[in-house]
């Protein structure tokens, strides 16, 4: 509990003014009713770009590797070290015991795309060993390791073997920026010791997570041991062992408090722990306080693989409408695949469990299937189109209803150009507000008409407009204004409703 408490305390510390920066997250997903949500591709396809952005000097080195291989008399073995470049202003080497010694504006590159830069080092050809006893600067690009930029002291390399060290060492390491009193590198690991990892690049980072012992797999998981969370240069909480998944498919980051403010909510902490019980089996706990309602925590279990998904909750959720539900619990199954090898994917839904809200409690099942195919490019590339259609049943033991029929919708998506996009569309449910037990997740009307549009304004400032429409009604039920900001460890997103009167304000710490 105490933790629990600390950790709270300190995320109020820093939202000192307002808000608290919030975990990385990868994928952004938008709370709206006018289905601004179509854009956003868009908000995660900048967040990709700026994560994967390479320097002047990654780029060089990518060139330089490739016009070493070019001129090679005879193609690489990969079975040997890869073919290196020594560059000084002087330079000495002994062809009989393998020594080598350069000075002055020192680059030793290796044709896999490896380089260490120093004003001196000292090698051997024959034992495929370098040392720099100062200062060192090094890149990798290697196809297969992680890319890695880092500066510190006492540097030792085998590259016969692809190990080695190096002292008091700082930079970054694929998406993450670390530092280490020592740092070793193996094929297959990267080890650290008594260092950090974040994705804040500050002198002084804005959130890190520190430990005793860091291993570092490619594309795998990166362990830390003895981990401490810090926000500034405050300790926020402490565990004895955190794994961060970095495969390609992984989750998104929630290592730090998730904090915001909207009108009904007040300010809120999130905090998301994660625990895996065996493999594709993960138990989790979200952590959420609410200054308007106190504590409404969700506690699960959920497994995955190969399209299919299922899950345990017990807890409290809110919609992007506000409408809360209790569940206690839930039962949760869906999949997902392409059918055959046609352009289409379907997905089978299930929930079965316990719902209450308000007085009322109900035994709320779900059943539902839908269809859609890939995106349709309509003419010039510039047009595109996203269309769905489903059937689905619900069905409330508290009142004995049974609403079951049709979803359909289609989307119409195209680029004035790199900076605008808009959209238009129209969504069709049988099952909404009018005539279901609960309004939490249902539409609010069977007829929608919504556009909008997304425009950059700056690198590091977007906004995104995006209106709905009762088309049965003909009025228009929905306006909603995004600004997504861009700041040095940080992002704003801010989203206003203009027919509700309603704000809500998000900061997230570098999610790309």
């Amino acid at each position: 509990m105490g933790k629990r408490w600390n950790l709270l305390a300190a995320a109020w510390t820093v939202a000192a003014f307002l808000l608290v920066p919030t975990s990385a997250e990868a994928g952004y997903s938008s709370d709206t009713d006018t289905n601004a949500n179509v854009l956003d591709y868009i908000e995660n396809y900048r967040r990709i770009a700026r994560e994967n952005y390479l320097t002047e000097e990654q780029l060089r080195l990518m060139e330089d590797a490739k016009e070493m291989t070019a001129h090679l008399r005879k193609p690489i073995d990969p079975s040997k070290p890869s073919p290196m470049a020594v560059e000084g202003d002087d330079m000495f080497y002994d062809e009989r015991t393998g020594d080598v010694y350069a000075r002055g504006d020192v680059r030793v590159t290796s044709a896999d795309a490896r380089r260490f830069e120093s004003e001196e080092a000292r090698g051997n050809l024959k034992t495929e060993q370098i040392q720099i006893d100062g200062k060192a600067h090094m890149l990798q690009m290697t196809p297969g390791q992680m890319r890695t930029i880092l500066d510190g002291y006492r540097v030792v390399y085998h590259y016969g073997k692809k190990t080695g060290k190096m002292e008091e060492a700082k930079g970054k390491i694929n998406h993450y920026y670390i530092y280490g009193r020592r740092i070793e590198f193996y094929p297959e690991k990267i080890v650290v010791f008594d260092g950090y990892q974040t994705r804040c690049g500050a002198k002084t980072p804005d959130y890190r997570v520190s430990g005793d012992l860091i291993e570092i797999y490619p594309n795998h998981e990166i362990l830390i041991y003895q981990a401490k969370y810090w926000i500034k240069n405050k300790i926020v909480y402490a565990r004895d062992y955190y794994r961060i998944d970095i495969s390609p498919n992984a989750k998104n980051d929630r290592q730090f408090p998730r904090v915001g403010y909207s009108n009904s909510d007040g300010v809120w902490v999130k905090q998301r722990l994660d625990y895996d019980l065996a493999r594709r089996v993960n138990a989790f706990v979200d952590l959420k306080y609410y200054t308007k309602h106190q504590f409404r925590n969700v506690y699960g279990l959920e497994w995955s693989n190969a399209g299919s998904y299922a899950t345990v909750q017990y807890g409290y959720f809110e919609d992007g409408d506000d409408n809360w539900i209790e569940k206690q619990p839930t039962f949760i199954y869906r999949y997902s695949n392409r059918i055959g090898r046609l352009p289409f994917t379907y997905s089978l839904n299930f929930e079965g469990g316990r719902w209450s809200n308000k007085g009322i409690d109900s035994t709320h099942t779900y059943y539902g299937i839908s269809l859609s195919p890939y995106t349709i490019k309509l003419g010039s590339k510039s047009w595109r189109m996203n269309a769905s259609v489903g059937y689905g049943i619900t069905r409330e033991s508290y009142d004995h209803s049974d609403v079951r029929g049709f979803s359909y919708g289609a989307t119409m998506i195209k680029d004035f150009g790199p900076d605008v996009t808009a959209y238009v569309g129209y969504q069709y449910s049988e099952s909404n507000k009018t005539n279901s037990l609960f309004a939490y997740n249902t539409a609010d009307y069977a007829k929608q008409l919504y556009y909008g549009v997304s425009v950059a304004l700056t690198n590091r400032d977007r906004v995104v407009f995006g209106q709905a429409m009762d088309v049965k009604a003909h009025t228009v039920r929905d306006i909603d204004y995004y600004w997504f900001h861009d700041m040095h460890c940080a992002q704003l997103v801010l989203r206003y409703r203009a027919k509700r009167d309603s704000w809500q304000v998000r900061m997230a710490f570098t999610p790309w």
